[in-house]
């Protein structure tokens, strides 16, 4: 069964769930990668997919040697057919939470577990949501999935994430590598991933008043102040018709109603409250325009921050993108009065109503430096910290790495043990791993191929290595992860 179709909605959909490819075929724990990096190895998987095909190779367990293969596996042919067409979406998925709805819901939204949240988990969830509508190796260093307590963690995150990244095959990025598009699509992210209004299951689950990360979130604040917007709007209109049905009702003869009396009631409540009900109109079209715009706006900030062909966080860039969003549509989106004809008094009156305090507070920071306070929910640091770990990780590696919770380890055995490369610092910045004897690469590699595989050949592929298993979910990264920043736990799923 294929739920994907064929067109560019499908690239992005089944790339979305290659972004969190764990490590399966060695002992080892997984890795999160930076979304340069993550698009690096998707591009492998599909360098071998081209012919229809996918090989996956075997794995000895004790040494992490790749010592033969498995075998080779069709293709979905519906999948195969949508990356080769529409391959800028592909990367765009492959960008997944770091990207869509935006980096704070990705990081602390999508990527935790959402313990005893009383829903299956917070990654699996999302990406169930996201199927159905068409890596912990860094734990092992950092001390856990990613956290602000204690802040190293999260230091350790973007640093060892950033550093892996500068160790990329230079010759590799080249061409169209960081072409990644959502034209076409951005519907689909609006629809499925920022339209969070009450009632709807993003609404109710994933981006829920309360759920980790959601203070700040523009889905699910301006979703929320436009639910209740309408709310208002439908009490207006049922008190209008209510009116109008009792004086329909009204009888000449009948002495104990008066049609003149009811319609000089209806009309000076029309008259009251008229102006209030143009405007919460008018406010609901600006949040409508501006929660549009969201999925773009965030596809630009993210590939300003992680994803460009300077191989740069640009951090100007991003805030001069979020800044440009604040003044064009998060003022208007708060109740700012571009509406004529409503005094000041009014409008108060109408944004109180609709506007809790605490969203308030949240609207006005987000108003006043919406990326600083996006980027300190995202990853629990400042512009300044996050453009120093990104830009020149190789400098604090060793102190970074070296303290807090986690494997201890110094930047020269790092590349020995894992990346497997001569540098023993960062002398020779132009030398990069082969992910072929990165094991946290290379089983990303594989389990990217996988992902384009239907479930009829990941059970042909169980059979092949013994096992008696055999694919029970439309997709082998269904079902079972609780959490994309998380522990190893899908192991008692394989």
């Amino acid at each position: 069964m294929n739920l994907l179709g064929s067109g560019p909605k499908s690239a992005l959909l089944g790339a979305v769930l290659s972004f969190a490819v764990p490590v399966m075929l060695t002992p080892g724990a997984a890795l999160a990668w930076k979304p340069t990096t993550h698009v690096y190895f998707a591009e492998r998987a599909l360098d071998d997919a081209q012919d229809g095909k996918v090989t996956i190779e075997s794995v000895d367990y004790e040494t992490g040697v790749v010592t033969g293969k498995v075998g080779t596996y069709s293709v979905d042919s519906k999948i195969l057919a949508a990356i080769r067409k529409y391959p800028s979406h592909y990367r765009a998925g492959v960008l997944g939470p770091d990207a869509y709805p935006d980096i704070l819901s990705g990081q602390q939204s999508i990527h935790p577990d959402e313990k005893g949240s009383g829903v299956k988990g917070g990654s699996d969830t999302w990406l169930q949501y996201i199927w159905a509508r068409r890596d912990p190796f860094i734990n092992n260093f950092s001390g856990g999935p990613f956290t602000f307590n204690p802040p190293s963690n999260a230091t350790k995150h973007v640093l060892l994430e950033g550093y892996v990244d500068k160790r990329l095959p230079k010759n590799a990025l080249g061409g169209d590598f960081f072409n990644a598009s959502i034209s076409g699509i951005d519907r689909l992210i609006y629809t499925y991933m920022v339209d969070a209004r009450p009632g709807t299951y993003l609404g109710n689950t994933l981006l829920r008043q309360g759920a980790a990360g959601t203070t700040y979130s523009i889905p699910r604040i301006f979703s929320t102040i436009r639910a209740n917007l309408a709310r208002d709007i439908k009490k207006y209109q049922d008190t209008v018709a209510d009116y109008k049905k009792k004086i329909d009702k009204c009888k000449l003869t009948d002495f104990s109603c008066s049609k003149v009396a009811l319609g000089t009631k209806m009309t000076a409540y029309i008259t009251a409250n008229g102006i209030q009900q143009a405007y919460r109109k008018a406010w609901i079209k600006d949040i409508d325009t501006g929660l549009r715009k969201w999925p773009q706006v965030s596809h630009e900030v993210a590939k300003a921050l992680f994803f460009n062909k300077g191989r740069t966080a640009d951090i100007a860039k991003a805030e001069a993108i979020m800044s440009a969003y604040a003044r064009d549509h998060i003022l208007s989106m708060a109740g700012a009065p571009d509406f004529v004809g409503a005094t000041a008094k009014v409008i108060g009156k109408v944004i109180d109503a609709v506007t809790p305090k605490a969203l308030q507070a949240a609207i006005k920071k987000l108003k006043d430096k919406a990326f600083d306070t996006m980027l300190q929910a995202a990853i629990g640091m400042n512009k300044a910290e996050l453009k120093k770990l990104l830009t020149s990780p190789q400098n604090y590696f060793n102190s970074v790495m070296g303290s807090g919770g986690g494997e201890k380890i110094t930047l020269a055995n790092f590349n020995a043990q894992h990346l497997k490369i001569a540098d023993k610092g960062y002398s020779n910045p132009n030398e990069a791993f082969d992910y072929r004897k990165f094991a946290a690469g290379f089983n990303t590699v594989q389990i990217s191929k996988m992902i384009l595989m239907s479930r009829g050949e990941v059970s042909r592929m169980l059979r092949d290595i013994g096992s008696k298993s055999t694919a029970s979910g439309p997709n082998v990264m269904l079902g079972f992860m609780r959490t994309l920043d998380g522990n190893v736990q899908w192991r008692n799923g394989m």
